[in-house]
This record gives C-alpha cells, structure tokens and sequence, in this order.
C-alpha cells in the first residue's frame, strides 16, 4: 500500500523509483514472475505507481531482484548500464543537476535527490582528495539486492562524472555487506575534463 507522506517508521521509496521496473514486468508478461513475486506483490506490480507515493523498501528490492534474473538475466553489466541510463533520466528530469566541469558538484547534487527518493539516508560520501572519493550505501547483510543496488549507484555515478566533463573514471568497490562489511564503499577517481 503506497503513502502519499513520509512515513514516520520503516523504509521506503519513492514511486519514482519503482517505476521503470513495473514498466519492464508489464511488458513481458510471458515471464515466471509469481516464482519471484508474492501474490500481493504482482498486485501492487498491476496497480497505478505514483511516482510522488511512498512504497516498501521490500517490494523495490524484491522486483529489483526479480528483474535483475528475468530481464537482465544475472548479468551485472546490464544493471550497470541501467545505472548509467538512470543518471541520463536523471539529468533530463532535474535541469541543472549536471554542472560541466565541476564533477564534485554534480555528485553533491545527486545525493541530494537520492536523499529525497529516500525515507532514509541511502547514500553518503566521503571527499578523500578533490578527484577522489569514497560513496557509501548501508544495507543489512539479509537485504540480497545490496549488490544490485551497489552496480546501480557505479553506473550512475560514472555516467554523472562524464556528463560533466570527467574522465578517466574508476570505480572499485572496496567493501560490502555480502562479503562481511557493515557498509557497502564504492571508491570513485577521476579527472576534470
């Protein structure tokens, strides 16, 4: 059940998020979705999605997941490049968010919406140096999607940097919750273009 407020307790997403993957499930219906889905939940999947609504944190990483091995068929490439299309959707939604050679701005820009798409803190950064940086996501060790999510914010952040003139981008994840760490880290360099 969406809400149309913040809720006071729990985790949530904006609708905003869930959007593109209820798009991809409708359109391939021929898919063995209920081996993935709860009933309850390819009812949601089958409802109006309000992109300004507040939804489970569960049901965005169970259909992110459920997409993840139906659609990109476990290939962490296409999450990736699904990462690097949101950012283009991104910069197209939100006109200023890209700030041509000011890279670090941009990126503050985009922890900024990714803090309003959130009903809690899903993305610090550490500044390590001014073309290098440490992101961080928290997730709990039982929460599987945290890899996805963690491809999701590379490809996104990579294709920011670009958007803004930066080159020669490196990501490499240095901890995870699903090798044993309490945090995801995802260590990013680059170089103003």
């Amino acid at each position: 059940m969406p809400y149309a407020t913040k809720p006071s307790e729990g985790r949530y997403v904006k609708g905003g998020l869930i959007i593109d993957y209820v798009k991809m499930i409708r359109s391939n219906p021929q898919l063995p979705w209920a081996e993935h889905l709860t009933p309850e939940e390819l009812e949601q999947v089958q409802q109006l999605i309000l992109a300004a609504s507040w939804y489970p944190l569960e049901l965005f990483q169970r259909i992110g997941l459920a997409t993840f091995k139906l659609i990109a068929k476990e290939n962490y490439q296409v999450i990736r490049a699904f990462g690097r299309a949101s950012a283009d959707r991104m910069n197209a939604e939100n006109p200023g968010l890209v700030s041509p050679g000011r890279a670090r701005d941009t990126l503050r820009k985009y922890r900024l919406i990714q803090d309003r798409l959130y009903s809690f803190r899903p993305v610090q950064t550490d500044d390590l140096a001014p073309q290098h940086l440490l992101i961080h996501t928290y997730s709990l060790p039982e929460e599987t999607a945290a890899r996805l999510i963690m491809e999701v914010v590379a490809g996104t952040v990579e294709r920011l940097l670009e958007l803004s003139g930066g080159r020669n981008i490196q990501t490499r994840l240095i901890e995870a919750v699903w090798e044993g760490a309490g945090q995801n880290t995802l260590e990013v360099t680059w170089e103003e273009g």
